[in-house]
């Protein structure tokens, strides 16, 4: 999907609900960091008792929030051409197809039924299914093991950074599609093994 997502929000809606919880985020002090890397930082916080708070309360407060927020930006969202076109020679030739995304289950389901495109996959792993989201490998990792196929036959597809980093970590192979979020050198820097023009470009890897 081309989806813009806005990645200040993202982060401002994360640490509100945190301060909400009573968290001291002052451990940003203007770093960049990933949603993950605040929430892992957090969860440090309140294991160790810094915050007496239950973290699966809060993490799922969080999700509800972040939730809302990918309904709004999936609403604009739009397929990447020719999506469905090579979901289908994909699937005609014995491809096994998934999804491992950073939203939650609710919008990205909406968001693939809403394109026709929720059928063509096995199965989808969103962050309410995995221990940590990109560009953590945990992801990765479940959707290996549902697959049930070696390290070595699997291929990520993204548009990202964080998609690089996170199937690398996990031993994985991964094309890149570029779509106007990075550059072809940019995706390359981080270690893309494949960078296409285009999601028809796919069919020749496969």
């Amino acid at each position: 999907m081309s989806l813009k997502v806005d990645v200040e929000r993202l982060r401002s809606t994360t640490t509100q609900e945190l301060v909400r919880y009573g968290f001291d985020i002052s451990f940003m002090n203007g770093a960049t960091m990933y949603t993950q890397d605040i929430i892992d930082k957090a969860k440090q916080m309140a294991d160790s008792g810094v915050v007496k708070v239950d973290f699966s309360v809060v993490r799922s407060s969080l999700n509800k929030a972040l939730d809302e927020l990918e309904m709004d930006w999936n609403s604009r969202a739009e397929p990447i051409p020719d999506v469905a076109k090579v979901l289908a020679h994909l699937r005609a030739n014995s491809v096994k197809l998934a999804t491992l995304t950073n939203s939650g289950r609710a919008p990205s389901e909406w968001l693939l039924r809403k394109y026709g495109l929720f059928d063509y996959f096995d199965f989808t792993l969103t962050r309410d299914d995995v221990p940590a989201m990109k560009p953590r490998a945990d992801g990765m990792f479940t959707a290996i093991s549902r697959m049930g196929l070696p390290q070595e036959r699997v291929i990520y597809v993204g548009d990202s950074v964080i998609d690089v980093k996170a199937a690398k970590a996990a031993g994985l192979k991964v094309a890149s599609v570029i779509t106007g979020r990075y550059t072809a050198e940019r995706l390359h820097q981080e270690g893309a093994d494949y960078v296409l023009n285009s999601l028809s470009d796919l069919s020749k890897l496969v």
